[in-house]
């Protein structure tokens, strides 16, 4: 055999064993307790899954480190072709996007070129247009179609105290902005928006705000509010709470805590009102979750790769808290 074919062949099984060993790797981030319920979807390098409302695709923001002075694109995964299809025209450092209801727009907060501002942007899926609509720092399409939420920081630019909601038409007409009863003490520049959901009839939002806590420890609370007749609520109390995305049916919530002394978030479920919180699985770290649109399932992305937890399993074998029928 000569070298040169030696070489060849050496290197092929080094690159089938690199393979194999990065499936496994990626297989192994399932807890043992776990394997019954959660499944690797094969896909890496990726974060912040957000299911389309037809439950057809996934947008995908593609993983970059830093030093390599790239910026990530949005991506769709077909789950029938499973598929990975790149949206070379959405380029740039997006926060988590949001579907419109019927599967043709996203929209969401991207970073601008000089990296001191998010700006509301919506993408058409079909004409590659994108458009500007203002500025805050998350974005969600309301499930009705008829408004997106944007949520403005105590960093904002008109009044540096204080937080608030706006909500806009889809072309980005302002319909109303909401102040938020938040103490101003919060906007010392270390606070961050964190996730934000509608409620499946449109009636209510949920929201996360990242802060410093007195003693100096970073920790984060979910709110309620309703749009409509502004009822403000607290619904969290402990750790680092973030990334809420409300239940298809509206009976729960689904977010990522990170509780004092911990070092990865996990997974719970809250009802909307703020009781019952449980952990959701003995060990699943996660981020960037969301749900299915049947209610059946959460996407999650851990270590860059993308999960997928069958929840309804999942409760019909767990033993429920007598607080929480």
């Amino acid at each position: 055999m000569s070298r040169l074919v030696y070489l060849r062949k050496l290197f092929l099984l080094c690159f089938l064993a690199l393979i194999y060993l990065t499936a496994c790797g990626r297989e192994s981030n399932i807890p043992t307790s776990e394997t019954a319920f959660v499944i690797w979807s094969g896909i890496s390098n990726f974060e912040q899954p957000v299911w389309s409302p037809d439950g057809a695709s996934l947008t995908l923001k593609e993983f970059k480190y830093p030093e390599a002075q790239e910026h990530a694109r949005l991506f769709l995964y077909e789950f029938n072709a499973k598929q990975l299809i790149p949206l070379d025209y959405a380029i740039g450092n997006y926060a988590e996007v949001s579907w419109s209801p019927d599967n043709t727009r996203l929209v969401g907060a991207k970073l601008n070129y000089n990296g001191d501002r998010w700006n509301i942007e919506t993408i058409d899926l079909a004409t590659q247009r994108i458009k500007i609509i203002g500025f805050g720092e998350g974005a969600a399409w309301a499930p009705n179609g008829r408004s997106i939420a944007v949520y403005v920081g105590a960093n904002n630019e008109t009044n540096p105290s204080q937080f608030s909601i706006n909500l806009t038409e889809p072309d980005g007409i302002l319909i109303k902005s909401i102040l938020l009863p938040i103490s101003s003490t919060l906007s010392n520049g270390s606070n961050r928006f964190d996730g934000m959901s509608w409620s499946p009839d449109s009636q209510k939002l949920v929201f996360s705000i990242m802060h410093w806590s007195p003693d100096n420890k970073l920790t984060g609370d979910l709110y309620t509010l309703n749009v409509n007749g502004n009822e403000f609520r607290k619904i969290t109390s402990e750790g680092w709470n973030r990334n809420p995305i409300w239940s298809p049916n509206g009976e729960t919530i689904a977010y990522i805590s990170m509780k004092p002394a911990s070092i990865y978030g996990q997974l719970y479920l809250v009802k909307p009102d703020g009781s019952c919180p449980q952990q959701l699985g003995e060990d699943i770290s996660a981020e960037g979750i969301s749900w299915s649109p049947d209610g059946n399932r959460i996407g999650y992305e851990y270590q860059k790769s993308i999960y997928i937890f069958d929840v309804q399993k999942k409760l019909a074998q767990k033993v429920v808290d007598a607080l929480c029928p």
